[in-house]
């Protein structure tokens, strides 16, 4: 799961800086030149061309001595942005060590044809360290097995980028003003040049699990200490060949490959937001997820015996004002509105650990043997003070992400085991709530961990659906092996955490662009791959949030909001998910089928323009209403098309999603 948000920013309203950044995305619409995405830090997370978009990605890092820490951007304090027609600056200080910072400056001015940067560092504190170093990273995925060129005028240094991990991590290292990484195919080209020239070395990060290279250049002071100051100029530019392709799809009616409720989100963290209630009454939200605080409904234990609650102790912590109490009235809320949910818990009390003390950012959490009883207490009085207080039973209990201990960790007989100890413990209490199994991490081959439980007989008796986090994604196999599982136990599959990258509240990356596109890109990987009853993503509320809250207390949906909302309002309701086919893997077609009937199809293009042609179309749709959003529309409703001979034609905007359905206007 997502463990936080980012530095704040300060010094200018997202309103106005949103309004910029859209109206530079349009114009970088007409232009041919490299365009840069950013995120509130002022790192780089993507290069585009005319609508492809690679992981370029750019940050400042000042590593201690050693290398033993090597804070960046990430770490950014006090960051200021501004910005002007065609240049964004960011401004605030980096932590070597607490209380020794360094102050930074940055600008990103686009041109027609290259990203110029140009960056200042100040040492304001006395520490030692390894350097103030640029850092650019590359997709190996894109430039593996291609060459890299380091050159200084007619000096130059050349080697091939290591399709394979390599022995040794650095491959290329010298002086250079220029530095050039090519493809193996000759493009996609990144150029960088930089003024003065500095040391670069170039290195492989697969040992440590990243698939990228990394370019650190190192700024030219030869030491720091208090008043030392570096500048670099960087410009960076992306040669590449758009495919712009026709894109050649279908639909078939006929064939029904499963249900699905619908999506929705996770109401956990930031829930006295007003991005809680804003999600809550402007998106269709068929499934929700909920945090469970024990820490906060029983802090101490109530007394020495298990079988006897002590009602007064707990329920005096459900105070007005309380997080506590914001919790149950929003599970009150979620059940008015007939919106099934599934409460988690991250933390449980101190006083239950096998090492009570460490807090509760702590990870790998166990539960003291003889605490089991005192657990099952606390969890249950919890569900009963909801039902009998606030009339809500959730449908659905599961410990966060216990495979990685998130906070408490289980083994997967552990997991089994808990499932058997606390589905017993909810029905000698009569209540309703069943158990989620698995709940992991992310889908890549953890579908093992839900095997100990999905082969004991006892705890199925209890599980009421399947779930995985979606966060890094997953290959179709992956996803296949989760569909599988809850099949075979005949229970719903929930995607409990629809997420892209779990460290995206670094700096704010997810409140980006390219994030809000690699979100729909995984959107629909999961309808076409994973078969999930329903989905929830991380989060609807301001953690991770689709939504601004301004200075002056307005809130501006961002344009991750309005992709969700095609996902959430366009779908009908409890949809039959048709068959689908796409000849071009930048383009990736859903289409549904609800009560009346009803239809609706997603198209989301995620590189250049192109044109598509559908077929398939049921017989006695003539018309669809189409919706649109890209970098420079917001769920802008366009003409109606029309279908000729169940064929249609349309027109595909570079980087868009086009939803295409015949559910009236106005959702």
């Amino acid at each position: 799961m997502a463990l936080g948000m980012g530095a704040k920013v300060q010094g200018v309203s997202w309103k106005s800086i949103t309004a910029v950044a859209v109206a530079w995305l349009g114009l970088a619409q007409a232009l041919a030149g490299t365009v840069a995405h950013t995120d509130r830090n002022g790192r780089v997370r993507a290069l585009e061309v005319v609508g492809e978009s690679i992981e370029v990605r750019t940050d400042l890092r000042i590593p201690t001595e050693g290398w033993k820490r090597i804070p960046n951007l990430d770490a950014a304090r006090d960051v200021k942005a501004s910005h002007g027609s065609d240049t964004w600056k960011w401004a605030g200080t980096i932590e070597p060590e607490p209380g020794h910072p360094f102050r930074f400056e940055q600008s990103l001015r686009q041109d027609a044809d290259a990203v110029r940067l140009s960056l200042r560092v100040a040492c304001e504190g006395n520490v030692k360290t390894e350097g103030a170093y640029f850092w650019l990273d590359l997709p190996i995925a894109v430039f593996g097995g291609g060459t890299c060129e380091l050159s200084n005028g007619a000096d130059a240094k050349t080697a091939q980028m290591p399709p394979e991990k390599a022995a040794s991590r650095h491959f290329l290292a010298a002086n250079a003003s220029r530095a050039e990484f090519a493809a193996p195919a000759g493009k996609p080209t990144l150029t960088a040049t930089f003024n003065p020239a500095c040391h670069v070395s170039v290195q492989d990060n697969r040992e440590w699990n990243t698939s990228t290279y990394s370019a650190l250049v190192r700024f030219p002071a030869a030491q720091w200490s208090r008043g030392t100051t570096g500048a670099l100029e960087v410009t960076l530019r992306l040669a590449a060949e758009p495919d712009q392709s026709p894109a050649a799809l279908s639909v078939d009616a006929g064939k029904v490959r499963y249900r699905l409720d619908g999506f929705g989100g996770n109401y956990c963290f930031g829930i006295e937001s007003p991005v809680t209630q804003y999600t809550l009454d402007n998106l269709r939200v068929a499934w929700a997820r909920t945090e469970m605080t024990p820490p906060e409904w029983e802090p101490e234990n109530d007394n020495a015996s298990p079988d006897d609650t002590n009602w007064a102790a707990l329920t005096k912590n459900d105070a007005p004002g309380t997080n506590l109490r914001r919790e149950f009235l929003l599970a009150q809320q979620l059940q008015k509105r007939r919106i099934p949910y599934s409460i988690t818990i991250w933390r449980l009390p101190e006083w239950v650990y096998t090492d009570p003390g460490k807090g509760p950012t702590a990870f790998g959490r166990r539960i003291a043997p003889g605490m089991w009883p005192e657990v099952l207490e606390c969890i249950g009085s919890y569900l009963l003070y909801a039902k009998k207080q606030y009339g809500v039973e959730p449908d659905l209990f599961s410990f966060n992400e216990p495979d990685g201990g998130v906070r408490v960790k289980f083994s997967a007989e552990e997991h089994r085991d808990a499932i058997k100890g606390l589905g017993a413990h909810f029905e000698k209490l009569g209540l309703k709530t069943r158990m989620l199994l698995g709940d992991v991490c992310h889908a890549r081959g953890t579908h093992t961990y839900a095997l100990p439980a999905a082969n004991d007989p006892e705890a199925v008796r209890y599980i009421g659906a399947v779930s995985f986090h979606s966060w890094g994604g997953a290959t179709p196999e992956h996803y296949a092996a989760w569909s599988d599982l809850a099949d075979k136990l005949k229970v719903p599959l929930l995607v409990a955490e629809l997420g892209v990258d779990a460290w995206a509240w670094r700096g704010a990356a997810y409140d980006t662009f390219d994030y809000a596109l690699r979100e729909v890109r995984m959107y629909q990987e999961l309808v076409l791959h994973a078969r999930p009853r329903g989905t929830m993503q991380w989060e609807f509320t301001s953690d991770y949030g689709t939504v601004r809250v301004e200075k002056d207390g307005t809130l501006t949906p961002t344009v991750r909001f309005w992709f969700v909302k095609h996902f959430c309002n366009l779908t009908p309701p409890k949809a039959e998910v048709l068959a689908t086919t796409s000849d071009n893997p930048k383009v990736l077609l859903t289409a549904f089928r609800g009560e009346g009937p009803v239809y609706t199809l997603h198209i989301a293009n995620l590189g250049a323009a192109r044109p598509a042609t559908i077929v398939g179309l049921p017989a006695g749709v003539k018309s669809l209403r189409a919706v649109l959003t890209s970098a420079s529309e917001s769920y802008k409703e366009l003409p109606p098309v029309t279908v000729q001979g169940a064929t249609l034609k349309v027109q595909l905007p570079r980087q868009a999603l086009l939803t295409l359905t015949t559910m009236t206007a106005g959702r």
